[in-house]
């Protein structure tokens, strides 16, 4: 049985379900002022703009931290027909679920309403973006 931490002290750092504590992580007493940096698991990266740290404050609590890690898929497939749209060229985290479109590279006309796109799926590897750019010089 673990004694309960003492006054002014935190106890074990929050559980997290893609990182872990980069170091004491066997220690239990934590003073106000201690500091634990989390490393992602194996199979999560950073979430970009994301803290990595949480601090044990007065009143003996940690600071919140959202997950600093998590499961994402790799950079979007590169397609012979269309480029990624502005907004998801930007983007270097994509977890499950997360959709990005496509816009018809130049010589080939989009043939119906909407554009193609991809889902990163359960297993991290992007869906299969439908080909709905034609070339033009058919």
């Amino acid at each position: 049985r673990r004694s309960p931490p003492a006054a002014g002290d935190c106890g074990p750092p929050p559980h997290m379900n893609h990182s872990r504590p980069s170091s004491d992580e066997h220690a239990s007493s934590f003073p106000v002022g201690s500091r634990v940096t989390y490393t992602c698991l194996k199979g999560a990266i950073k979430i970009p703009g994301r803290s990595d740290t949480v601090e044990c404050l007065p009143g003996a609590r940690w600071s919140k931290l959202p997950e600093p890690c998590g499961r994402s898929c790799a950079a979007p497939t590169r397609l012979r027909f269309a480029a990624l749209s502005k907004a998801d060229e930007r983007t270097d985290f994509f977890p499950v679920g997360t959709n990005v479109s496509y816009v018809c590279r130049p010589g080939y006309e989009n043939t119906s309403e909407s554009s193609p796109t991809s889902t990163c799926l359960e297993n991290l590897v992007w869906s299969e973006a439908a080909e709905l750019c034609r070339s033009e010089y058919l």
